[in-house]
């Protein structure tokens, strides 16, 4: 998962040791995305799937996007409240 100066954010499904897998636009330049700190993947639910995204936001705010897609972000769940 890249995260662009544009705001805009992309996946790389099947990336290994060999290389970058095939992009695959979440969403396009967008300012609020632009205020992302740090940002992980994996699978943090337990439906047993790797398609998680943990946000912190600028602000402190920490959110969950589950089940994240080509083109959704999947459902959103704030963990951490803004500082």
């Amino acid at each position: 998962m890249a995260r662009w100066t544009s705001g805009a954010l992309n996946n790389y499904v099947g990336t290994s040791t060999g290389g970058l897998g095939a992009e695959q636009p979440v969403h396009g330049p967008n300012k609020t995305w632009t205020h992302s700190v740090v940002m992980t993947t994996g699978q943090f639910t337990s439906d047993g799937l790797t398609n998680d995204l943990i946000i912190r936001w600028s602000d402190g705010e920490t959110t969950l996007y589950q089940d994240t897609r080509m083109n959704s972000l999947g459902t959103e769940r704030m963990i951490a409240p803004p500082a």
